[in-house]
């Protein structure tokens, strides 16, 4: 379960964070919320990151090609139980809890600190992912 602050990083830049997605073998879902998430903030990717549009979309088919994308129907029976966990933190995460719930993830890579602070939500960061590739 990945969330958008993991996918974009691995957008702007070649780094750990695209490294693991590409090749670290794991099994990442993500609702097509997240790409929708993507989509909107284009101008501003351009410009942190200084690498231009069409190879930003380039980039994000590439990564896609490493998610398993689910719809809302998948996750939307659990978006009300997930609005109580966010209540706290932000509520535009819903979609990505409401979705870990639906299928039973083990944990949501994010980079996002309030999410672990969520009751009930296992997070997990790009520096355990590398800690435990180690092993």
């Amino acid at each position: 379960m990945v969330d958008a602050n993991v996918l974009i990083a691995a957008l702007l830049r070649d780094s750990t964070t695209r490294k693991l997605i590409v090749l670290g073998g794991m099994e990442l879902h993500a609702p097509r919320y997240l790409l929708q998430e993507v989509e909107a903030h284009w101008e501003e990717l351009t410009a942190r990151s200084g690498v231009p549009l069409a190879a930003l979309r380039a980039a994000l088919r590439t990564l896609r090609g490493y998610l398993i994308e689910h719809g809302p129907e998948e996750y939307e029976q659990q978006l009300e139980k997930a609005e109580t966990m966010l209540q706290d933190v932000d509520v535009q995460d819903a979609p990505y809890v409401a979705l870990a719930l639906a299928i039973g993830a083990d944990s949501i890579w994010s980079e996002d600190r309030a999410l672990t602070r969520v009751r009930g939500l296992r997070v997990v960061r790009t520096g355990d992912l590398v800690r435990r590739s180690a092993e």
